[in-house]
């Protein structure tokens, strides 16, 4: 499609504006708000209100794959807000996970149009990554991280999974909230094409209403592309806004976020069903009952409507054209329980359901897991 990669780096440059802007609007508030933020935030972990605290340190520093416990994920931030407090501006984290579990796949309309046995597959699975902050002046912070994940699956006709995340931000930190912008991607494997590549440019804003409540809007553009074969043409350019409400809850135990999303996909390679409008919301929840157990559970619902018609036959074998609706829907949770410093045990469940208006176009499964966790 001509002029979707000019459209793409044009967001992109409204996005670097709008920081810009918000940048000179905000600045010259407080004198040292990373200082401010980081004592605060420790403050609140001192006194055991780990979600609040957690919500004073990502005013500094925000990693991208922390672990959902509250306890562990603002130890992590406090271990950052000790070194500054030392003379040391740069700080890290790392960890290092394995474990295995049992992929099931649901009885949907497709498996029976398919036929055969839906799939059963036992996996093994392993994690490892981290990251880095720095903090440049008493109100600019770098930070990024590297996350890597894979999966073996004991039935050797199935593919196994490789993923790969990685991003890089520049924090500006404010009297109540903080402001970023960044870059963030990703590698999937896909098979015998190779890797999917994912890369975009990102801003956020956040605002601190009070210790218990944070507002985070983010924007987005990334391009998203496929390898040769049969996917190609699932390639796109997408944008994408976020509109997330955090609140901490029962002294500081407990956190929920609602996030509500939406956005468009401009098709690069000529899909059949053209450009898609999407949009959905996101629930997370996580409570600390003690130091060492706790619980998170979180859901997903988003819908996906592709604009342009393409031929259906019906159930009666009659021709006829349509556009394609999808709404999927992810519901999970687990445990984590701390059995030795920087030990974790992490059982997880995943329900999730595709429902679409297209020939094979219904999907569902449930998986179960079991992982040890290996914080450094």
């Amino acid at each position: 499609m001509i002029g979707d990669r000019g459209r793409g780096v044009g967001i992109g440059g409204c996005l670097l504006a709008a920081f810009l802007t918000l940048g000179g609007a905000a600045r010259g508030a407080e004198s040292d708000p990373v200082s401010s933020h980081l004592e605060r935030g420790q403050a609140y972990l001192e006194q055991g209100e780990y979600a609040k605290a957690v919500l004073e340190f990502e005013q500094v520093l925000r990693f991208d794959n922390l672990p959902p416990d509250l306890r562990e994920r603002a130890e992590i931030y406090s271990k950052a807000a000790k070194d500054y407090r030392a003379g040391k501006r740069l700080s890290w984290f790392g960890y290092a996970e394995t474990g295995g579990g049992y992929y099931r796949e649901n009885t949907t309309r497709t498996t029976n149009a398919l036929g055969g046995d839906p799939a059963r597959d036992w996996f093994w699975n392993a994690r490892i990554g981290g990251g880095l902050g720095y903090i440049v002046t008493d109100d600019i912070v770098i930070d990024g991280g590297l996350d890597y994940q894979y999966r073996y699956y004991d039935d050797t006709d199935r593919r196994d999974d490789s993923d790969l995340r990685w991003n890089a931000a520049l924090i500006q930190s404010l009297a109540e909230g903080s402001q970023a912008i960044g870059v963030r991607g990703r590698a999937s494997y896909r098979g015998a094409d190779g890797y999917r590549q994912d890369f975009g440019l990102f801003v956020n804003r956040a605002f601190v209403l009070n210790p218990d409540n944070e507002i985070l809007l983010e924007g987005e553009i990334r391009s998203r592309d496929y390898p040769s074969g049969e996917e190609r043409e699932n390639s796109r350019d997408i944008g994408e806004i976020w509109l997330g409400w955090t609140r901490a809850m029962l002294d500081g135990k407990a956190a929920l976020t609602i996030t509500l999303n939406g956005g468009r996909e401009w098709a690069t390679q000529d899909r059949a069903a053209g450009d898609q409008t999407f949009y959905g919301v996101t629930l997370d929840w996580g409570m600390d009952f003690t130091d060492r157990l706790g619980i998170f559970l979180f859901g997903l619902w988003e819908h996906n409507g592709y604009h342009e018609d393409i031929p259906y036959g019906d159930d009666y074998g009659t021709p006829r054209t349509l556009s394609p609706d999808l709404d999927i829907y992810e519901l999970g949770g687990g445990l984590t329980y701390a059995f030795a410093p920087g030990w974790s045990l992490r059982p997880e469940v995943l329900y999730i359901r595709d429902e679409g208006d297209t020939e094979l176009s219904d999907y569902s499964a449930t998986e179960v897991w079991i992982n040890v966790r290996r914080s450094f």
